[in-house]
């Protein structure tokens, strides 16, 4: 702490410095936070001042006499009686401007970035005053709509700046209480929010007005009128969106005990819900080599916020965080037989920590076997599936593909019934591959037939940016002909002799062509340059090429690892145009290599070098060709995959026996990733080195080996966790994935700042988030949690010995909450143009041990409009989100009507249908309780299997995988319709046969349509709405079907 005191003394201010004496009051008793200050006439309620020799912030909040109280924002411990307190005659305010946006503020508005640059230390030195947003950092504004002479008034925009990628469009508008003519408007151009960028004149007195307004934190920003809100708050989470609905503009209560999911529904809320704006990590050993965007490979030790590396798609992704740790690591490693674990030469290797998610690919094996267990014959159907299970020890989430088995009795009469049901069920089975994450440590886990159908993968290098083309302009050669140079470097990198004075290589009778060639493109690159071809007796030719091009080709051959004291081979080319990589190739073919034209044409290329062999490997998978290394006959060769990727190679030979016969057109060669099975191998704890990303909604990025890896995640508490994973989170937008920080302001408190502190810090973030709301954006604000801000009140009204009510509440908490709640809404903003806006206020709150008897929920729920109440008992079972379905409500249904009615007529009768079921269910397990499930009615029990499935696979939500996490209406309401559409049916068979068709029946008939819809939560929405909708739709036709048949 005393560094950073000592750090941050150029930045504080000491009240002797610049003050009048009037100006002064002085400190006559310290309580804790609360000080009573004398001397201080003049003074007013909720005024700003400084106490102490040390600025400490503090506000008025009651004034007596000449004496004001005030609760002091900083720790008090140091104060004594005499110590002047400064008077600012302006109350507790924040600046609200372009840079609020991806920043972190403590309670009273002072950035956390900001003051540990200055202290170089994780405290807050007390009295240090940092500017809220930047004045330093000029933003680009573009002034709109408003010109010389011109009315203005308070609200209307007169410009904009380009905050972010999120916030593309922040406005600039004149502050609420100002108006006049505008008498100077900026041109375009860069401009710090403290530069003036309009001057107006009203009656004669100009005002300047910056890019920043400063406003009051207790008064709520104006507005032209508030309107009914209208639009549901969409959070993605089913059992929110579907039962108990939000608006943009409502008031939520989350109460709940500890560990009920309190925070990871805040967090859900903050990347997933429609707002505008809101108030994963890979990890590897040291010296692993990550592929950069720019085609360079860098250990990623050496990998720093702001650096690009390369994403599979051939994108660039930008490296915003760097955690770092020790873990348990595992070395993976690329085998050439699964069953051998024989390691492939060339192949892929990296070491990881235990908790790096691997992505991984299982094939579906689908097997029908007719068998006997148990004295019983029956065909049993085994498929593998993806299921989400809980860890026992450490109670964490797990995903894995297990193999499952459906089994169908035969009957005495046929064996044929129970094998046609087989045959229809496994016709049901999706045959596409199983796309999912496994972190390393897990991997032992996977079955031995799940793990030989499993393997990763490495991609083909998209991205195609010019490297051979500037070493050509150096020497003063054309670019054109980099592809001229690739197929040279080919030939040479295999047959090449390099000497000081020249280069050459020799071929027999049959590659005469590549001799040929090869004088060709020399006098075409360079006539200064001397290339002698000469024919022996036995028609053998020998090339000999001299002076600068010899010089060229044998630098380059040096640079990109092709001669034969390289490391590393051809790293770099890796992201060369398709056409320089297709040539390299080439002329590796054509020199060592020979085609196999039957069927597919494939080829193999003899590399004794084993670093240019792993290199060739690499180009080779680098286009998207099935590559590999292995051993014949003493001799190292390189297999490449017949593919139109290699027909696109081939067709850039010089040999004819080396082009097939049909080759795909050059440029549309088809690019895949490609399979690799591997092995796993436990090694001691080690330091490992991650890199965090920004711009990929799965977190994907490419090693320097081509191996698509993903990130893994590290937690901490509540608080901690919340600033180090939130600039982690992305979200869609427009198809793209970008940083949630982009368009989130996080307040927060730290641990050393006094109770009084979070008082101020929940009216911070009300009036940033009116501030966006009256640029006409939509908001949410998240107050997690209210319950300690409660308790802030609570302290210092003890303090100021003012009458306790329950709980020692103050007797003013009710009003206190609902004078925070109420400045939620949606609105018409002040000004013009016209816009409209909203503030959705959703406060977590902590009641002890769950009770929600607790003043602050009473007084919280008597308040706002939706209650999600988490129960203790489903977070103990591992349900998420632990919503109590029974105790919670929505005040919001009726006003969401409209809305429901145009996006899907059906929804509302859905969910209302729903809800019954989900009530009476609860009655009817009093009864079973009490005499049995066997005792009820058929259609009961089909109500206690429906809801069943309800709350495990509908209301139920795993937030930790890739097609739960985030649920689109769409997906929620098809979901819904076939779970009710199920039950309808059900229902109307057993009433309609008068009993004969029994649940027992439909169950065993209908088997395969009740698992369909238990797994229809594990459609992943990053496939399309509308390839989702035709498989909702085609379960909802064989399920009606299957229900006629069955009736039949």
């Amino acid at each position: 702490m005393a560094g950073a005191l000592e750090n941050a003394s150029r930045e504080m201010r000491y009240l002797d410095e610049d003050a009048n004496e009037s100006e002064f009051g002085y400190v006559f008793s310290v309580s804790g936070p609360v000080v009573i200050a004398e001397k201080m006439t003049g003074s007013a309620m909720l005024e700003l001042v400084r106490v102490g020799h040390e600025a400490l912030v503090g506000e008025v909040i009651r004034v007596e006499g000449d004496k004001a109280t005030i609760q002091v924002y900083e720790e008090t411990a140091g104060l004594t009686v005499g110590d002047p307190v400064l008077k600012s005659g302006k109350p507790l305010s924040v600046e609200l401007g372009p840079g609020l946006s991806s920043n972190i503020f403590d309670g009273i508005q002072r950035p956390l970035k900001a003051i540990q640059e200055v202290s170089q230390s994780i405290y807050i030195p007390r009295g240090i005053e940092t500017p809220a947003l930047d004045k330093k950092l000029e933003w680009q504004f573009e002034p709109s709509g408003v010109k010389v002479g011109d009315h203005v008034a308070g609200g209307d925009v007169f410009g904009s700046v380009y905050e972010n990628s999120l916030l593309r469009n922040h406005n600039i508008m004149l502050p609420p209480n100002a108006r006049g003519t505008v008498t100077y408007i900026a041109p375009s151009g860069k401009y710090t929010v403290a530069d003036v960028v309009l001057e107006t004149e009203f009656e004669g007195v100009k005002s300047q007005h910056t890019m920043m307004q400063v406003w009051p934190v207790r008064l709520p920003r104006p507005v032209t009128e508030k309107l009914a809100a209208d639009h549901p708050l969409l959070t993605g989470q089913r059992v929110l969106d579907a039962l108990f609905p939000c608006v943009q503009g409502g008031t939520t209560a989350i109460p709940g005990a500890f560990g009920c999911g309190k925070t990871v529904i805040s967090q859900s809320l903050s990347k997933y819900s429609n707002s505008d704006f809101i108030v994963y990590v890979g990890c590897f050993a040291k010296g692993t080599p990550v592929l950069m965007a720019d085609g360079a490979t860098r250990s990623i030790e050496n990998v720093d916020i702001g650096d690009k590396v390369l994403g599979e798609d051939g994108l660039p992704r930008e490296v915003v965080a760097l955690p770092r740790g020790t873990e348990t690591m595992y070395e993976v490693t690329e085998t050439a037989d699964q069953a051998t674990a024989s390691l492939a030469l060339g192949g892929v290797a990296f070491t990881c920590n235990a908790t790096h998610q691997l992505v991984v690919h299982t094939e579906q094996c689908v097997d029908i076997l007719d068998e006997t267990v148990d004295g019983v014959s029956q065909t049993t159907v085994s498929y593998f599936a993806l299921d989400a299970a809980t860890d026992a020890v450490s109670g964490r989430s797990i995903q894995m593909v297990n193999t499952h088995r459906r089994c169908f009795e035969h009957d005495e009469a046929a064996m044929s019934d129970a094998q046609a049901k087989a045959s229809a069920f496994a016709a049901t089975i999706s045959k596409m591959p199983i796309n999912w994450i496994v972190e390393a440590r897990d991997v032992e886990r996977m079955s031995d037939g799940v793990r030989a159908a499993t393997t990763q993968r490495y991609a083909p290098v998209l991205v195609e940016s010019p490297v051979l083309a500037g070493s050509l302009q150096k020497y003063g050669i054309d670019s054109s002909h980099a592809s001229k140079v690739a197929y040279m470097l080919g030939v040479l990198a295999t047959i090449g002799k390099v000497d000081s004075d020249r280069l050459s290589f020799a071929v027999n009778t049959t590659g005469q062509a590549i001799a040929d060639r090869v004088a060709r493109y020399v006098s075409q690159i360079s006539a200064s340059s001397d290339v002698d071809v000469r024919y022996d007796d036995a028609g053998s030719a020998h090339v000999s090429i001299e002076d600068d091009l010899a010089e060229l080709l044998r630098n380059l051959l040096a640079e990109h690892g092709l001669d034969k004291m390289s490391q590393s081979a051809m790293a770099k080319l890796r992201i060369e145009s398709f056409e320089v990589r297709e040539h390299i190739l080439a002329g590796l073919v054509d020199s060592a290599g020979s085609v196999d034209e039957a069927g597919t044409a494939s080829a193999v290329i003899g590399v004794q070098n084993p670093v240019l062999r792993d290199g060739t490997v690499a180009l080779a998978r680098s286009l998207g060709i099935r590559a590999s290394a292995n051993m014949s006959g003493g001799k190292s060769v390189v297999c490449l995959a017949g593919s139109s990727a290699l027909d696109a190679v081939l067709s850039r030979c010089a040999l004819t026996c080396n082009a097939p016969a049909a080759t795909e057109p050059v440029g549309k060669a088809t690019r895949t990733s490609h399979a690799f099975s591997f092995t796993m191998r436990e090694l001691p704890a080690a330091d490992y080195y991650g890199i965090t990303l920004a711009n990929h909604s799965d977190h994907k990025f490419m090693l320097a080996n081509l191996a698509v890896v993903h990130n893994c995640g590290e937690r901490g508490n509540e608080m901690s966790e919340v600033l180090m994973d939130f600039p982690q989170l992305t979200t869609e937008v427009d198809g793209r994935q970008e940083p949630i920080m982009q368009r989130t302001t996080l307040v927060a408190n730290t641990s050393n700042m006094p109770v009084a502190a979070r008082e101020a810090s929940i009216y911070t973030g009300i009036t940033v988030s009116e501030y966006f709301r009256d640029q006409g954006k939509h908001v949410a604000m998240i107050a997690d949690s209210t319950s300690r801000w409660a308790e802030a009140l609570r302290e210092i009204s003890g303090r100021l010995a003012e009458m306790p009510a329950d709980s020692g509440y103050p007797a003013y908490l009710g009003a206190r909450l609902a004078s925070f709640y109420e400045r939620a809404g949606k609105v018409k903003c002040l000004g013009g143009p016209e816009r409209f806006g909203s503030v959705s206020v959703v406060g977590a709150v902590s009641p002890p041990g769950g009770d929600f008897s607790d003043p602050v929920t009473s007084a919280t729920l008597s308040i706002v409009q939706v209650f999600w109440g988490l129960d203790k008992k489903l977070a103990q079972r591992k349900h998420f989100p632990s919503v109590n379905w029974s105790l919670s409500y929505s005040k919001y249904m009726n006003a969401l009507e409209p809305y429901y009615e145009s996006a899907d007529p059906e929804f509302v009768s859905l969910r209302t249908k729903c809800k019954e079921i989900l009530q009476t269910e609860e009655d009817l397990s009093e009864i079973v309780q009490l005499v049995g499930k066997s005792a009820l009615a058929e259609t009961d029990k089909i109500t206690l299997e429906v809801a069943r499935i309800i709350k495990d696979d509908f209301l139920q939500q795993n937030g930790y995988s890739n097609y739960d996490r985030y649920c689109p209406f769409y997906k929620t309401t098809w979901m819904l319709r076939n779970l009710i559409g199920f039950y309808k049916h059900a229902t109307h068979a057993v009433e309609a046969t008068s009993g004969q068709i029994t649940w027992a029946k439909i169950r065993d008939n209908m088997g395969d349509i009740i698992y369909r819809l238990s797994s229809m939560k594990f459609e992943d929405p990053a496939d399309g709405e509308e390839a989702l909708v035709e498989r909702y739709t085609q379960l909802q036709r064989e399920m009606e079907e299957q229900f006629r048949s069955l009736s039949d």
